[in-house]
């Protein structure tokens, strides 16, 4: 007879932290209501496969004021968690405990942050090896993981550096996708996304050329022109600066009329920000 072990039960378990926090097990969803419970969990989820001291998990969720009995209730949370875990189906050493912490044993696919980057990485082969296409889906497939905000509904000075870093992961990605759409054609299906992106993120120039260039080609032109000016308005209200080069000959070349040519499928954007903070890696 074949006895379950912890490996196989662990790839019947998905986490989901690219947006609220999730647990699924086959087709259904583990309740972890208090909120405690999650941020414990979510810390664990941010260095899956590594030992989290529990120093770490008391200051995630109290800060710089722990109650005394701070150690004994995040062994209570884990305690719960594994509760939860086990009652869906789950081994119960899914969560370990090691010498001054915990640690979370996954394989690989049982994190969706973990599917992301197979993905994204995928893609960018399908892209250099001249199937832009494929590589849009596999961009696309990667984006669709996304919920919302990462870890929306958590906070804390230890979840919010890793809720930016994944929400920048994602508008990069974004920005890679767009390159390779543009080259493919697909300029007039992009606008809408692209402008609502834009106005979310003023500052992030690429996008703004992504946009101006497939408004540009759509014989928007004046549109175009009005979401440069746009641009150059909200930077130097909010950093004091014109924009980058790159903007201004797009910029250039539409106001001549000159060809613009989309980025080929498979490039690497440049950088997307300039005088603003990146996220934390």
């Amino acid at each position: 007879m074949h006895v379950e072990s912890s490996s196989d039960s662990a790839h019947k378990t998905f986490f989901r932290v690219l947006g609220p926090l999730r647990i699924c097990f086959g087709d259904r969803e583990v309740p972890l209501p208090e909120s405690r419970q999650l941020t414990v969990l979510a810390v664990l989820l941010t260095e899956v496969n590594k030992a989290v001291p529990l120093g770490r998990l008391v200051d995630a969720v109290w800060g710089d004021t722990p109650p005394v009995t701070a150690d004994k209730q995040i062994q209570t949370c884990v305690w719960r968690v594994r509760k939860a875990l086990v009652a869906a189906g789950a081994c119960a050493d899914l969560i370990e405990t090691v010498r001054g912490g915990y640690l979370l044993r996954l394989p690989d696919g049982s994190l969706d942050t973990q599917l992301f980057e197979e993905l994204r990485e995928r893609g960018r082969v399908r892209a250099q090896a001249g199937d832009p296409k494929g590589a849009v889906d596999d961009y696309r497939a990667a984006l669709a993981l996304f919920r919302g905000e990462p870890l929306a509904g958590l906070a804390g000075r230890a979840l919010e550096p890793v809720a930016a870093y994944w929400a920048e992961r994602r508008l990069a990605l974004l920005e890679e996708c767009f390159d390779v759409e543009l080259a493919l054609g697909r300029h007039r299906e992009l606008v809408g996304e692209l402008s609502l992106l834009v106005d979310e993120h003023p500052l992030r120039e690429q996008l703004r050329w992504h946009l101006m260039t497939a408004l540009y080609l759509s014989d928007r032109r004046a549109d175009a022109l009005a979401v440069y000016h746009a641009g150059r308005a909200a930077l130097i209200s909010h950093v004091g600066l014109d924009p980058c080069a790159r903007l201004q000959e797009l910029h250039q070349r539409i106001i001549a009329g000159h060809p613009v040519f989309p980025t080929e499928a498979g490039s690497r954007p440049g950088p997307a920000l300039r005088g603003v903070s990146r996220a934390v890696g």
